[in-house]
C-alpha cells in the first residue's frame, strides 16, 4: 500500500473513529486509539506500523507537547512544583516497587528482570492526557499544571534510574553510558532549556518575524520546536520533553495567540491523528494467550499504581479527592518512554521478547484507558462543582 492511500485511510478513519467517541460521549482519542487496533494488525490488518506511519507519528506527538507548552501557563506550573515533585515521586515508587514484588514473588521471575519490569510501569506519557485536558477544558487547572509537572519530574527520575539499574544489572557488553555522565547531561539539558527560553527564544522569534516572506511567525515556531526537540535527544531526553519546553518559552512572548492559532491546525490536521493510530497499531494478540493472567495482573498494577499514588501524592498539597483523582488519572498513560525503557531492557538482556512484547500490550492497553478514567473523574469534579454552586445560591436566596 502507498503511504499516499495509508495516509487517506488513517485521517477518514480517525476523524470517524472521533466523531462516534464524541457522539458515545467518550474522549475523541479513544475512537483515534481504537482505529490502530481495529484496522492494525491485531484485527483487520489494514494498516502496519511502517517507517512512514512511525516517522509521522513521532512528528505527531512532537507538535502535541509542543500545542500543550504555547497553550500552558508557566506562573502555574512554578506555582505547583511541589505538589508535582510528590506526585511524580510516588506516581514512580508505587507501581515499580507493586509490579517488582508480583513478578518476584508471583510469577517468580529473577529480580533484575522484576526491577526492570517495574520500571516500565513507572513511566508516564500525559500526550494522550494533554488531549483529554483540551477538550475539558482543565489544561490551566492547578490539576493540569501538576499533572505537566509531574510527568516531566517523572521523565527524569525513569531516565535516572533506567541508568542506575542497566549500571547494575545489564550485560557486561552493554555500552551504555556511565551513570554520572548520564544524570549531568540531563541536568546540561534543563539548563540549556533555560538560557534559550528566556533570553534567545524572544530574539529569535522577533527576528523571524521581520523576514520579507510568508507564515514567519509560524515557521519560526516549528524551528524552535524541532529544535528544541533535536536538543532533547542529544542530551538523552525525549524529544517530546524539548518540544514541551519550546512551547512554554513561545507561551511567555507576544506571538503566543497567533501561533495557538497557526499551529493547532497543523498538528490535528494530520500529524496528531496518525501518532494516535501508531499506538494502536503497536497490539498483536499472536502468542499472548499463554501469558494472559501476567499481563492483567500488570494492567491493573500500572493502572492502580499511577491512580494511588498521583493522587495520594496531590491530596498531601490539600487538593480534594477529586481533584487529586484527576492528578492520578493523568499519570496513568504509558507511551515513549515506558517502550524506551522496554527497549533498553531487551538490548541488555534482562528480558525477553515473549516478555517485552507483553509489556508493549501492556503500554498499549493501559494508554487507551487512561482517558476514559480521566474523564470519569472531569465529570465528577464538575458534578461536585455545580452541586456546590447550587447549595451556596439556595444559601444566598
Amino acid at each position: 500500500m502507498s503511504i499516499l492511500l495509508q495516509l487517506v485511510i488513517i485521517l477518514i478513519l480517525t476523524k470517524l473513529g472521533a466523531h462516534l467517541s464524541s457522539v458515545l460521549n467518550f474522549p475523541s482519542v479513544i475512537g483515534e486509539l481504537l482505529v490502530g487496533v481495529i484496522a492494525g494488525p491485531a484485527v483487520l490488518n489494514i494498516l502496519n506500523g511502517t517507517t512512514f506511519v512511525q516517522y509521522f507519528s513521532e512528528i505527531g506527538v512532537i507538535v502535541l507537547m509542543f500545542i500543550a507548552g504555547l497553550e500552558g501557563d508557566l506562573s502555574l506550573l512554578i506555582k505547583y512544583w511541589k505538589p508535582a515533585m510528590t506526585v511524580a515521586t510516588l506516581g514512580v515508587v508505587f507501581p515499580t516497587i507493586s509490579a517488582a514484588l508480583l513478578c518476584a514473588l508471583v510469577f517468580n521471575f529473577p529480580w533484575t528482570t522484576s526491577i526492570f519490569i517495574g520500571l516500565v510501569l513507572s513511566a508516564t506519557s500525559v500526550s494522550i492526557s494533554v488531549q483529554v485536558l483540551k477538550e475539558m477544558g482543565r489544561m490551566n487547572t492547578r490539576e493540569g499544571a501538576i499533572i505537566l509537572g509531574a510527568a516531566v519530574a517523572d521523565d527524569i527520575m525513569c531516565v535516572i534510574l533506567l541508568g542506575l539499574c542497566v549500571a547494575f544489572f545489564g550485560s557486561s557488553g552493554s555500552s551504555e553510558q556511565p551513570v554520572w555522565l548520564m544524570i549531568s547531561t540531563k541536568l546540561l539539558f534543563f539548563v540549556i532549556m533555560l538560557v534559550l527560553g528566556k533570553w534567545f527564544v524572544p530574539k529569535f522569534m522577533s527576528f523571524f518575524s521581520k523576514l520579507n516572506t510568508s507564515e514567519n511567525e509560524a515557521t519560526g515556531a516549528v524551528i524552535l520546536c524541532f529544535g528544541f526537540a533535536a536538543i532533547a535527544v542529544a542530551l538523552g531526553m525525549s524529544d517530546v520533553l524539548g518540544a514541551y519546553f519550546a512551547g512554554i518559552a513561545l507561551s511567555e512572548t507576544k506571538f503566543k495567540e497567533s501561533l495557538a492559532l497557526k499551529i493547532e491546525p497543523i498538528g490535528y490536521a494530520i500529524f496528531i491523528p496518525v501518532f494516535f493510530v501508531s499506538i494502536g497499531l503497536n497490539i498483536s494478540f499472536k502468542g499472548l494467550q499463554n501469558d494472559i493472567i501476567f499481563i492483567v495482573s500488570l494492567i491493573i498494577i500500572a493502572i492502580i499504581g499511577k491512580q494511588v499514588g498521583g493522587a495520594l501524592g496531590a491530596k498531601v498539597f490539600h487538593l480534594s479527592w477529586n481533584e487529586s483523582n484527576i492528578v492520578g488519572a493523568g499519570m496513568v498513560s504509558r507511551g515513549e518512554m515506558a517502550l524506551v525503557v522496554a527497549n533498553v531492557a531487551l538490548g541488555a538482556k534482562l528480558i525477553d521478547q515473549n516478555h517485552y512484547t507483553a509489556m508493549i500490550v501492556v503500554t498499549v492497553v493501559t494508554t487507551i484507558i487512561a482517558p476514559l478514567i480521566l474523564k470519569l473523574f472531569i465529570q465528577r469534579a464538575k458534578k461536585e462543582n455545580e452541586i456546590v454552586s447550587n447549595n451556596i445560591n439556595e444559601v444566598k436566596i
